[in-house]
């Protein structure tokens, strides 16, 4: 048994996938890449974890570039943590790494913490016998955030600093105000299972949409690209908000975990 699975999500062709280039670079050689095409991302996490041979499973997008030394440190600390989130660098000196990737580093000290993304992040199999997998209803869209929630009502979050992955977070004005629609197009469902109701979740919508604190940052460049942000989240909240009228979240979206049992495995 590998000491570490590595679940990446992806269509490429393993051969294109730059974080599999990544980590046969590093001197650690105990690990096995496991790599899922299934839609949505959450979907095919979860048959990931079920392949995984290792009970150490880390999470890493197909451009994250793990640095020197990273799959032997989250193995060392999924010996004794139950989940990790690791530092995450936006590799180019743009406004997005100056004012818009804060939520990718908590400092230089070790800590516990509420979040961790699917860029760089590590879980340990017993985790998901406890709280379920991924919510397969979300697809791409505060799933990292839905699975946290779950995560620290009974574990917790360990950052830790020395894990360290560079990752395009995104490359031009116009690709980030996508991103951030199609995001907040989740948010409804993300309210509704922590027990929003709909009418606080339309009045978050406008008294966000309406405050000018959100359109507003320290450099004209950021201005303008907080400005078309918030456009465009509020745009993503009210057509999520209008696609669910009578949703009602639940459990649903979350399968069990485990690997899958002996007779099943030789009856494929």
């Amino acid at each position: 048994m590998v000491s570490v699975s590595v679940v990446i999500a992806t269509l490429k062709p393993r051969d294109e996938i730059e974080a599999i280039q990544c980590l046969e670079e590093q001197a650690f050689d105990d690990f096995e890449v496991i790599v899922c095409d299934e839609s949505p991302v959450t979907r095919a996490r979860n048959e990931g974890i079920r392949r995984a041979a290792s009970d150490k499973i880390v999470f890493l997008d197909d451009d994250s570039r793990a640095r020197p030394g990273y799959l032997r440190k989250a193995s060392e600390v999924l010996e004794t943590e139950a989940a990790y989130a690791g530092r995450t660098i936006h590799p180019v000196d743009d406004v997005f790494a100056r004012h818009f990737t804060e939520h990718y580093d908590w400092g230089d000290d070790a800590c516990y913490v509420k979040y961790f993304w699917g860029c760089n992040m590590g879980v340990h199999r017993d985790v998901f016998r406890a709280v379920g997998g991924w919510d397969e209803q979300i697809g791409w869209g505060h799933e990292e955030k839905e699975l946290a929630r779950r995560v620290r009502s009974e574990f917790d979050i360990r950052y830790e600093p020395e894990l360290v992955v560079d990752h395009p977070y995104t490359s031009s004005f116009t690709e980030y105000w996508r991103k951030q629609y199609k995001l907040e197009t989740k948010s409804p469902y993300y309210w509704s299972k922590c027990d929003i109701s709909r009418a606080n979740q339309l009045k978050n919508i406008f008294c966000e949409a309406f405050d000018p604190l959100n359109y507003i940052r320290i450099t004209p460049t950021a201005t303008v690209v907080e400005t078309g942000s918030t456009v465009a989240k509020t745009a993503g909240r009210l057509r999520g908000f209008l696609s669910q009228p009578h949703h009602e979240a639940d459990s649903g979206g979350v399968p069990e975990i485990d690997r899958p049992s002996q007779s099943a495995e030789l009856s494929e």
